[in-house]
C-alpha cells in the first residue's frame, strides 16, 4: 500500500517552498502579460476579419497572402515583447547578475525549450514554471487566432473560386 499525503496539505507545501512571496509579484504580472496578450492576438483576429469582409479593397488584395504575414508578424512581435517584459522583471528582480542571461532564460522557458543550464536559487525555482506555462498558453491562444484567420481566408478565397 502506498502512503498518500493530504493533497491540501501537499498544496500548502509546494505554494510555500516553489511558490515563496519573493514572486508573487512576478506570478501577477505573468497574469497580466498572458491577459493582454490574448486580448491582443483576439482584437488582431476581429479586425483582420473586418478587414476580409468589409474593406474598400479589391477582392483580390484582401485576400492575398500579405495581409496575413503581415498580421502573424505582429502576433510574433507580441510574444517578442512579451520576452523582453520577463527578461525585464528578471533583472528588475536580481535573479540573475547579467541581462543577456536574464533574456536567455525567459527566451527558453517562454518557448519551453529548456536547452540552459541555469543555477536558481530555491527561491527563484518557482519561475520557470511561470514563464513555461505563460509562453505554452500565450502560443496556444495565438496559433488559435492564426488558424482562425487562415481559416477564414481560405472560406473567402473557395467562395471567390466558385463564383
Amino acid at each position: 500500500m502506498t502512503n498518500f499525503q493530504n493533497p491540501l496539505t501537499l498544496f500548502v507545501f509546494y505554494a510555500e517552498h516553489i511558490f515563496s512571496s519573493n514572486i508573487n509579484i512576478f506570478i501577477v504580472t505573468a497574469i497580466c502579460i498572458f491577459s493582454l496578450h490574448s486580448f491582443t492576438v483576439l482584437f488582431v483576429t476581429s479586425k483582420y476579419e473586418q478587414f476580409l469582409h468589409g474593406s474598400l479593397l479589391t477582392l483580390k488584395m484582401r485576400t492575398g497572402f500579405i495581409a496575413y504575414t503581415l498580421t502573424m508578424l505582429f502576433i510574433m512581435f507580441t510574444h517578442l515583447m512579451d520576452l523582453l517584459y520577463f527578461a525585464y522583471m528578471l533583472d528588475g528582480m536580481g535573479v540573475f547578475t547579467d541581462q543577456l542571461t536574464s533574456f536567455y532564460f525567459a527566451g527558453e522557458m517562454y518557448t519551453t525549450l529548456g536547452f540552459g543550464n541555469y543555477q536558481l536559487a530555491d527561491k527563484w525555482r518557482g519561475l520557470p514554471f511561470i514563464i513555461g506555462f505563460t509562453g505554452l498558453f500565450s502560443a496556444s491562444i495565438s496559433g488559435a487566432g492564426l488558424f482562425t484567420m487562415l481559416q477564414d481566408l481560405g472560406r473567402i478565397r473557395s467562395k471567390k473560386s466558385t463564383n
